[in-house]
């Protein structure tokens, strides 16, 4: 697949030369490569042009092609650095690459100016003008790759991490090929199965440097904590770390969630700016007393959404006005309706919106907004309606409080067990978190639920919710903070009180025979075995052993109660004037 097709002879005239070759990406596109180095010890700025002639064409990022004009480009060089311009050519490989030149070279400080000719392959020289064929079209400017200097400072120097895998080795060579275009530093590794080795010549080739893996299967956490590692290591002040998809990043929004992130961010990729009548992402944040967290929050957030969204869930301090002067919209609730409250209203605001996907993170700053590209690209990729940021998914990073941990324990095998996932592998390993993304068909549909609760169980009645709507759910590893200094106004154990609470009273009246009748039944077999092994030893004896006998008698009844309790809930939720009842209640 990879073959170096053309490196054409350097020449130097007194201290600068320019290389050009190309690259074949396969057969109908080249990738072309000018280079432009400096062995002085000053810098210069040079005006590179290379006329691009029928039957070659350049290929443009949207798939549209140019042709019969001339890219044109300044770069600044640096003495020992080199200036490197890409471009994907299309045309037939049998035809020769057009000859290029450098039109001019100034020194940024005025100093006296130096022309070079680019000497081509048969020994002569040419000409070629600053300018497209076409004058006064921007078409030159459209091609011509972006000076590396402004996008560096943009992104602030940092670099980019990709992963390959046999299934986005194209995507990943254009990601690393616009990177190169725009001056980053490209970190690269691989998933999977051994990488095409052409593939990975083809990365170093344009610039990459590619690590070897930790394993072959290494989970995506571990290659990126690899990319991150290494970027670290040669001085990187960041890095962007790609998704699977690979898609074109955007990266003035990404270079700004620099600026808040702990290092590393996901990249936001460009789609997300598609679509002006409708928001792609909105985030949520419902906020209590928030007032010491919220405009940190809303400030590392606003990059990734095109809205961000705080419920000022009736707090008795300044959240509101904090948030908006951070720049979220504010929907002010005169009393506290709780956390369900406030997460109806996202809902409800977010399908006024239209928005595409909604994500959901709470005020304290337990989330880290630099994981949302992620979820949302995991939606749009597995097509689910509803993603969770995970705890437990994927290596475990939360460092979750002990008894924190056993309630959520309990209150995830609850939860599942009320659903009817009794098999691990249908379960939802993290039921209570709070970080989600949702989208359009969730939105829409939760927004019209009405028998969503007010408190902190709410989390708990969306996922009955999806359950009974046939939602798809998916989870992805992330990490919370339990050392924020504005953490969550509920204690751990009221917070556990409430959602059990949620728990049986959904399971009361909807999976009576599951939850109530399975257990009633084991208790009435377990009682009635008992009781019988023990007749049966005082027949054999002559010794009867009251008190376990007591207990094997106590059982069969209780068993048998809780047994007729969950027929008798199972018959009345099926009668359509309790139903009716239930139904005007939660209007």
């Amino acid at each position: 697949m990879t073959q170096v097709e053309q490196n054409a002879d350097r020449v130097t005239e007194r201290d600068v030369s320019v290389g050009k070759s190309a690259v074949a990406l396969d057969e109908e596109t080249r990738l072309v490569t000018l280079e432009l180095r400096t062995t002085g010890d000053q810098p210069v700025r040079a005006t590179l042009t290379d006329p691009v002639r029928e039957p070659h064409a350049v290929k443009l990022d949207d798939g549209a092609t140019y042709t019969n004009g001339s890219l044109t480009v300044e770069r600044t060089v640096e003495p020992g650095e080199v200036a490197r311009i890409d471009y994907p050519l299309v045309g037939p490989r049998s035809s020769e690459l057009s000859t290029s030149t450098i039109q001019e070279v100034t020194r940024p400080d005025g100093g006296e100016e130096i022309h070079v000719e680019w000497l081509g392959e048969d020994g002569g020289t040419a000409t070629l003008s600053l300018a497209p064929d076409n004058p006064g079209s921007d078409t030159a400017a459209l091609l011509a790759a972006p000076d590396a200097t402004p996008m560096a400072n943009v992104m602030q120097g940092a670099a980019i991490g990709v992963i390959l895998t046999p299934d986005n080795e194209d995507a990943v060579l254009r990601t690393v090929l616009r990177a190169s275009r725009h001056g980053l530093d490209v970190f690269a590794t691989s998933q999977g199965v051994q990488p095409d080795a052409e593939a990975i010549d083809l990365l170093e080739t344009l610039g990459a440097l590619v690590l070897p893996p930790p394993r072959t299967w290494a989970s995506q956490l571990e290659l990126h904590r690899l990319l991150s590692t290494a970027a670290r290591e040669r001085g990187m002040p960041g890095i962007v770390l790609q998704t699977r998809d690979c898609p074109r990043i955007d990266y003035a929004r990404t270079g700004e969630a620099l600026t808040t992130a702990d290092y590393q961010v996901i990249a936001i990729p460009e789609l997300w700016n598609q679509s002006p009548d409708t928001p792609a992402v909105v985030i949520g944040i419902p906020a209590y007393n928030a007032a010491e967290s919220i405009a940190a929050v809303v400030e590392s957030a606003l990059p990734f959404a095109t809205d961000v969204i705080v419920v000022d869930d009736g707090s008795r301090d300044a959240t509101g006005d904090l948030a908006h002067e951070a720049g979220a919209a504010v929907v002010t609730h005169e009393w506290n309706r709780g956390y369900g409250g406030a997460l109806k209203t996202l809902f409800q605001e977010a399908d006024d919106l239209g928005a595409a996907h909604l994500v959901v993170i709470d005020a304290d700053g337990q989330h880290d907004p630099a994981d949302i590209p992620a979820l949302v690209q995991a939606q749009e990729r597995d097509s689910a309606d509803i993603v969770i940021g995970s705890r437990y998914v994927g290596e475990r990073q939360t460092k979750i409080p002990f008894v924190r941990s056993l309630g959520l324990g309990l209150i995830n095998n609850l939860t599942n067990a009320s659903m009817g996932k009794l098999r691990p592998s249908g379960f939802i390993r993290d039921t209570q978190s709070g970080y989600r993304a949702y989208n359009r068909a969730a939105i829409r549909s939760l927004a019209a639920d009405t028998s969503i609760g007010n408190n902190m169980g709410a989390s708990t009645d969306i996922l009955y919710h999806a359950h009974r709507h046939r939602f798809s759910i998916a989870e992805m590893p992330t990490t919370i903070s339990y050392d924020v200094d504005n953490a969550s106004t509920q204690g751990s154990l009221s917070h556990g009180l409430d959602l059990l609470q949620n728990i049986f009273w959904t399971v009361e009246y909807g999976r009576p025979l599951l939850v109530l009748g399975l257990p009633g039944s084991v208790m009435t077999l377990l009682g009635v075995v008992v009781s019988v092994l023990l007749f049966g030893q005082y027949v054999d004896t002559g010794i009867l052993a009251t008190v376990p006998l007591a207990v094997g008698i106590l059982f069969t009844l209780l068993g048998m109660v809780v047994c007729g309790a969950a027929v008798m809930m199972h018959v009345l939720n099926r009668h359509p004037t309790l139903k009716r009842l239930r139904d005007e209640d939660n209007s």
